[in-house]
C-alpha cells in the first residue's frame, strides 16, 4: 500500500518548494538557533565576561576566576502535540483535521531539513499515542501515516491532561508545537507551566465560519465531541481561547495556505530576536 504520509509530504513540498529552499527553512533555523547550549570547558575570566558564567567551584580550587564556555547544540528536540479530537472534523471549505495534518507535515519537513529529533503526542480527551524522539525520512513518513490512520478512542479534548503527560516524559528543553483548535476549558495555567519548561508555540487552527457566522434568532448546534444538540444565538467560545489569541502564537485558518501563518510567526519571532 502506498504511504499516505508520502503523498501528504509531497503535496507540502511541491506547494512550498520555492519558499522552503530560499527563505522558509532559514527562518525556522534562525528562530530556534541557540535554544540549547551544552557545557564545553572553562577558561580564565576576562574583563567584560558575564558574571553569571563564572564557575565558582573551579575558581575556588584554582584561586582565580574561571568562566564556563558553552557550545550551541545544533540539533533541536522538537515535539508535536496534535489534537485528534472530534471537534477538528469541522470545516466549511476543508476540515480542521486536514489543516492540522498539513501543518504537522510542514513542521516535520522543517525539522527534517534541520536534522532535528522529533517526538509526537496525539491526544483527544486522553493520550491516544506517544511516539518517542527519532529522526529520518522513514520516521517522518511513519508519523504522518500514524496520524492519518489513527481512529481516536476519545472524542473530547483534554489539553491539560496532554500537557501533564508531556511534562512527565519530556525532561530536555524542547520546542513544542501545540496544534489544536483549543476548544477546551481549564487548561490556561497548565499552558503557562508548559511554557516555563519548554519553548512553547501554540498553533491555533480555526475555520472562518466559527468567527463570522451571522445568526438571526436561535439556531441548533451539534457538539461534535459529545454528540449533544443545543439551541443558541451564537457559537460558544472558551475564555482560554480568547486569551490564547493574545499570546505569541501561530494562527492558521482553513481559508488560506498553512505556510502563510507559519511564516508570519517566524518573521515576527526573528525580528524580536534581532532587537535583543
Amino acid at each position: 500500500m502506498a504511504s499516505v504520509g508520502l503523498a501528504i509530504l509531497k503535496k507540502i513540498k511541491i506547494r512550498t518548494h520555492r519558499k522552503m529552499n530560499t527563505f522558509f527553512a532559514g527562518e525556522y533555523r534562525t528562530a530556534f538557533k541557540g535554544l540549547g547550549l551544552s557545557f564545553e570547558s572553562v577558561r580564565e575570566y576576562q574583563y567584560g565576561d558575564d558574571m553569571r558564567s563564572i564557575d565558582w567551584n573551579v575558581s575556588a580550587r584554582m584561586n582565580h576566576l574561571f568562566v564556563k564556555q558553552y557550545t550551541e547544540e545544533r540539533e533541536l528536540s522538537v515535539v508535536l502535540m496534535v489534537d485528534v479530537s472530534a471537534s477538528v472534523e469541522f470545516g466549511s471549505e476543508k476540515s480542521k483535521r486536514d489543516l492540522i495534518l498539513e501543518t504537522a507535515a510542514l513542521f516535520l519537513y522543517l525539522a527534517q531539513l534541520n536534522n532535528d529529533r522529533i517526538s509526537v503526542l496525539l491526544f483527544s480527551d486522553r493520550v491516544e499515542k506517544f511516539i518517542r524522539a527519532r529522526k529520518g525520512d522513514r520516521f517522518v513518513l511513519s508519523i504522518l501515516d500514524t496520524i492519518t490512520r489513527l481512529k481516536p478512542a476519545g472524542r473530547g479534548t483534554d489539553i491539560g491532561g496532554a500537557i501533564d503527560f508531556l511534562l512527565r516524559v519530556m525532561k530536555k528543553r524542547s520546542v513544542v508545537f501545540l496544534i489544536s483548535d483549543f476548544l477546551d476549558e481549564g487548561y490556561e495555567l497548565k499552558l503557562k507551566r508548559l511554557k516555563q519548561k519548554h519553548d512553547l508555540i501554540p498553533v491555533n487552527v480555526s475555520d472562518p465560519m466559527e468567527q463570522e457566522m451571522n445568526l438571526f434568532g436561535l439556531a441548533e448546534f451539534t457538539d461534535l465531541e459529545t454528540g449533544e444538540s443545543f439551541l443558541s444565538d451564537a457559537l460558544p467560545e472558551s475564555t482560554e481561547l480568547t486569551r490564547l489569541r493574545e499570546m505569541d502564537s501561530i494562527c492558521i485558518s482553513t481559508e488560506e495556505p498553512i505556510e502563510n501563518g507559519v511564516l508570519r510567526y517566524f518573521e515576527k519571532r526573528n525580528r524580536a530576536i534581532r532587537r535583543m
